[in-house]
């Protein structure tokens, strides 16, 4: 009778801890590569340095940051701020400081807003 209460009690101690833990959530999962979520875009970043390229045929424009160089696409809705205030006079500001608010979408780094600092 002593073994059959205790194989019981010893049942009824894994089949609870299997539901404590069927119950706990799941922690979210970490991002894939390049910190992209499932959807393939990301929460707002950011990047400052020096305007050393911009393509307007493209849509594209290349930051130099105290790390390494940074290529963003750009359209109409980028809200530009400071000297320029549209993105048709980015090619204007070659050599100027900028910050750059931007998302990820899979490869490609899409700036949100652009904010040009005087020289």
């Amino acid at each position: 009778m002593h073994r059959i209460l205790i194989l019981l009690a010893a049942f009824v101690l894994v089949v609870a801890a299997s539901a404590q833990a069927q119950d706990k959530p799941s922690p979210p999962s970490s991002p894939g590569v390049g910190g992209a979520t499932p959807g393939g875009s990301q929460a707002s970043a950011t990047a400052s340095g020096e305007l050393t390229d911009v393509d307007a045929k493209g849509g594209t424009f290349t930051v130099k940051t105290a790390t390494d160089e940074m290529k963003f696409r750009y359209d109409d809705q980028t809200k530009v701020t400071g000297a320029q205030k549209s993105t048709a006079g980015l090619a204007t500001m070659k050599g100027s400081e900028v910050t750059v608010q931007y998302k990820k979408e899979g490869a490609n780094n899409i700036a949100t807003s652009i904010d040009i600092h005087a020289k």
